[in-house]
């Protein structure tokens, strides 16, 4: 994966920060959320960031 794509367009999130969220400690989507503002936008990726987060955690 790309991980200078930009997966959250509201807020500029790209995979990265999400591996730098789980690197610095997020347990959770909701964690991973509070640190990167991922899917707080319009809403639209939440769905997909979700699961992408699961996968990093390996749930």
């Amino acid at each position: 994966m790309d991980n200078d794509k930009v997966i959250c367009g509201c807020k500029n999130v790209k995979v990265q920060d999400i591996e730098n969220a789980i690197a610095n400690g997020a347990k959770s989507f909701e964690e991973v959320q509070e640190v990167t503002e991922v899917g707080t936008g319009c809403g639209h990726c939440v769905e997909n960031n979700r699961a992408l987060v699961d996968e990093l955690l390996g749930k």
